[in-house]
């Protein structure tokens, strides 16, 4: 009777926690991505910290190299998008020619309905007919810029704050802990190998990009580099992202060819560059403990997107690998083991 009590508990704690992630989403969304980003990036200010640079200073000049990188890599990408965006309307026809078999098709489904749609109206009584209309969509671009520039603002000014208060915030955290040794193992193993999943995840994402950017210039497809950077970060979504990017990839193909074998080189090329990655690269550099079961990473993945779309795809497996290792620490420690998450 006990262990059902236990489950109701955990299961309407986990109801509220979900609801209130989704519920305040504008708010906690800036919050985890600055979490996410000080992990990456405490290690550098550590670094300035050794060579005399106070936290503050330290976590200033990292925060204007990720701004100035970030804005370095959108101007660099400016051109490829333009060249991309002026020539929509010709791949919009030549895809229209590609597929226009498929679209008489559906244009005749969709006449068929809509006469059966009439005459069921017509058949019926003469309502009038009430029309809600919403805000426009350049009101809803609008609140969604606002919105957007917001939530950047509210996670630049939180990851400062992390990364040049984040060690005093901790010590004072643990002056308040009761079990100071075993909470401060529990930080520093799981901080240590969540850090270490992150920055590796990263590089391996990178060389994906760079490998990807190198394939589509050897092919000939128009502007490799915006495809580069569209696969490193296409690539920390699990499962989703592998297989947005051979979509991306085939619709540029016939864009852009006219031969079948060039249209598949692309996304062939890209395919055999992410099945390395999965099979070979990910396992060797993770190792097994680091791996995470894929129906955990799913469900984590159609949670957190559920929760904050796109932004929560790409932060389900740091989530979730957070999770793992904190759960088997804490079974380490309850079963006698070690203070390892991994238990090593």
């Amino acid at each position: 009777m006990r262990d059902a009590e236990s489950v109701a508990v955990i299961g309407l704690f986990l109801f509220a926690a979900g609801s209130i992630l989704y519920l305040a989403s504008e708010l906690f969304l800036p919050v985890f991505l600055a979490l996410f980003l000080s992990v990456i990036l405490y290690p550098a200010v550590r670094t300035m910290k050794s060579v005399g640079l106070p936290d503050w200073l330290g976590a200033l000049v990292v925060l204007a190299g990720l701004i100035g990188t970030g804005a370095f890599a959108l101007f660099q990408l400016t051109e490829p998008a333009g060249y991309w965006l002026d020539e929509l309307p010709a791949m919009l026809r030549k895809l229209e020619r590609e597929f226009w078999g498929l679209r008489h098709s559906i244009e005749q489904a969709s006449e068929a309905t809509e006469k059966i749609k009439n005459m069921a109206d017509n058949g019926g009584a003469n309502d009038a007919e009430v029309v809600v209309r919403g805000p426009s969509m350049l009101e809803q671009l609008a609140s969604y810029t606002w919105l957007t520039f917001a939530q950047m603002a509210i996670t630049l000014g939180l990851l400062y704050m992390l990364l040049a208060q984040g060690r005093k915030t901790v010590r004072a955290l643990v002056r308040r802990v009761s079990d100071r040794s075993r909470f401060v193992a529990f930080m520093n193993a799981v901080q240590e190998k969540f850090s270490t999943y992150v920055r590796s995840l990263t590089a391996i994402n990178l060389a994906v990009g760079l490998l990807t950017g190198l394939a589509m210039f050897a092919i000939g497809l128009p502007n490799p580099a915006i495809w580069g950077v569209l696969a490193f970060f296409l690539n920390f979504l699990p499962f989703v992202g592998p297989f947005a990017m051979i979509a991306v990839l085939t619709l540029a193909g016939i864009a852009s060819f006219e031969a079948p074998l060039q249209i598949a080189a692309a996304p062939a090329a890209f395919a055999m560059i992410n099945a390395v990655e999965c099979y070979a690269v990910t396992p060797v550099v993770m190792g097994r403990k680091m791996t995470l079961n894929p129906i955990l990473v799913f469900l984590s993945m159609l949670f957190w997107t559920w929760c904050w779309g796109m932004p929560g795809a790409f932060l389900a497996a740091p989530i979730a690998v957070f999770g793992k290792l904190a759960y088997d620490f804490a079974a380490g420690n309850k079963t006698g083991g070690t203070n390892s998450p991994t238990g090593r």
